[in-house]
């Protein structure tokens, strides 16, 4: 009896974890994933933006967050003036999600970490979940640039800066190599032959869409 009980109980915990919206994530979230936001502070923004009002709140530096964006398993926050977080909940199971976490920190040049953790927000390794783009693999030669103007091109990054991006209506993560402190026709030059770069997720990790 006591080991029936002992399943029910398990079954019902488990349940309640799988039906975890975004919202429920967020509010759940340690104070040390983000370290500005307190949970009271998530669950203003999470009333204030389901009320349809500004979700923007005091945070623990005396600054503001924003949450922007919210849906079922999407969600888009300012953090910072200078640090902007996208969460999405990706499906690794029927009844299961995992929690992919980009930073995207605005200095000079803008830059992003990813991060994942379960439901439960336990950290998980990220190279199981996602293998970083090559820095080649940004750059195409075209009609008006040929190889070796590319490759001239590659060596004036020291610095490699790039963003990633989830999108709310879909399994994607985009990257895309941000040109460092060059001069402005450089920079432009390196824009008509760097493409972004797409990966889409399949149930268990990150892979590059071919063709992209």
């Amino acid at each position: 009896m006591k080991r029936f009980f002992f399943l029910v109980a398990a079954l019902s915990c488990w349940q309640f974890l799988s039906a975890q919206a975004m919202r429920d994530v967020f509010a759940a979230m340690p104070d040390s994933v983000l370290g500005v936001m307190t949970k009271n502070n998530r669950l203003d923004c999470i009333d204030f933006i389901e009320n349809d009002m500004e979700a923007k709140v005091r945070n623990r530096f005396d600054g503001y967050s924003v949450l922007k964006e919210l849906t079922l398993d999407y969600l888009d926050l300012q953090l910072t003036s200078c640090c902007e977080v996208e969460m999405k909940l990706l499906p690794v199971t029927d009844s299961l999600n995992c929690i992919c976490l980009v930073r995207t920190y605005a200095g000079p040049v803008q830059e992003s970490t990813v991060t994942f953790y379960t439901q439960q927000w336990e950290k998980l390794p990220a190279e199981e979940c996602l293998v970083w783009p090559d820095y080649a693999d940004f750059w195409l030669t075209n009609d008006t640039m040929d190889a070796a103007e590319v490759g001239r091109l590659q060596k004036l990054q020291d610095m490699r800066f790039v963003k990633a991006s989830l999108q709310p209506d879909d399994m994607r993560l985009t990257f895309t190599l941000q040109p460092g402190e060059v001069e402005k026709e450089e920079a432009g030059r390196m824009q008509a032959v760097l493409r972004p770069l797409t990966y889409e997720w399949d149930g268990h990790r990150f892979r590059a869409v071919q063709g992209e």
